[in-house]
């Protein structure tokens, strides 16, 4: 039977992670804060161990004797930059260095972002091979993660990547917000008078590609760490990119409605952006829209290329984008969200 540790596995990603695999017939063991909510891992027969990334016994507790770490666990939002740098760059570090020190290092796979590469078009799509150029500092740290995984494994540990795109779908509730806006409101704003093309991929389709990674994925070298090296590392996507607007109204059509795309001025995300920078300094956590979403979102695109996991590894999405954002309202709605 084959056994892996989730780290994140309370949040979206990695509770959707946890049911693929146990569904599979892998052991699953999850690292969680004693605070997280854990009884849908319980219900799944997950084993729990409480502690941290910042707690190398808990760390190496979890850690033992499996054959996959899939570490998930990060901030994808912050108030203030060296939050990223704790929790995703020594954390991430603190993870490789406790994998590679057990006397059969299991595989790392990290979960990492596009943010880590930058932004990509329709015509020029980001691939593993391109020089990486985030433009936020989430994106920053989830490149310089990369580059700690792969250094701290020392060579000892086999490490690879994942570079998903925006990720929707069942159980998650930072898309949830969009859902509710076009279900209620017949337009939906799109920042300034562009297409913004962008790359998604449906929560089931991710923990596939990582099933296949983990198994039978490159493995990154020392070499990889160099920002400007693609070894070892993957983006996966849903089967077309589309616009923001197209998004909306896709959502829309989800949720039963129609929806229009309208253009919205870029300074009134900055505007946005600010208000959540004030609001999330007063309440000491980060709000959902704040200076370091709003230069993403001016970024000409994000859009990324899968070209890479569908001819090696013969990854291909479960359903078309628009069945899958049927999935996710028919989710919303039979859990009361939406």
């Amino acid at each position: 039977m084959r056994r892996a540790l989730i780290t994140g596995a309370s949040g979206f990603v990695g509770s959707n992670l946890a049911r693929r695999l146990t569904s599979a017939g892998w052991q699953v063991r999850c690292l969680v804060r004693p605070t997280s909510r854990t009884a849908s891992l319980s219900t799944l027969g997950a084993e729990l161990v409480a502690g941290s990334l910042a707690d190398v016994a808990s760390l190496q507790t979890a850690i033992a004797g499996v054959d996959i770490v899939f570490h998930l666990a990060g901030r994808v939002a912050a108030y203030r930059r060296d939050e990223f740098v704790r929790d995703n760059v020594e954390g991430t570090r603190a993870v490789a260095a406790a994998v590679a020190a057990q006397p059969s290092p299991p595989t790392l796979l990290f979960v990492s972002s596009l943010a880590a590469g930058g932004p990509g078009t329709i015509e020029h799509p980001r691939h593993e091979n391109q020089s990486d150029r985030p433009v936020s500092a989430y994106g920053r740290s989830k490149l310089a993660a990369e580059a700690a995984a792969i250094e701290a494994a020392a060579g000892a540990a086999p490490v690879s990547i994942v570079r998903p795109p925006m990720v929707f779908g069942q159980g998650d509730r930072a898309s949830l917000a969009l859902f509710r806006s076009v279900k209620y409101m017949p337009f939906h704003l799109v920042p300034g008078l562009r297409r913004f093309p962008l790359s998604l991929v449906h929560v089931a389709d991710l923990c596939a590609a990582l099933e296949l990674v983990a198994q039978h994925g490159e493995r990154a070298t020392p070499a990889d760490a160099d920002p400007q090296s693609g070894g070892g590392r993957y983006y996966v996507a849903a089967d077309r990119p589309v616009t923001y607007g197209e998004l909306g109204r896709l959502a829309g059509r989800a949720c039963g409605r129609l929806v229009a795309p309208v253009p919205a001025p870029r300074p009134l995300f900055w505007v946005a952006g600010a208000v959540g920078e004030v609001v999330g300094r007063v309440r000491r956590r980060p709000a959902i829209l704040n200076f370091d979403k709003v230069r993403e979102s001016m970024a000409p695109g994000w859009v990324c290329s899968d070209d890479k996991i569908r001819t090696a590894l013969g990854y291909a999405p479960g359903a078309p984008l628009e069945d899958r954002l049927a999935e996710t309202v028919n989710w919303y709605r039979a859990h009361g969200w939406l």
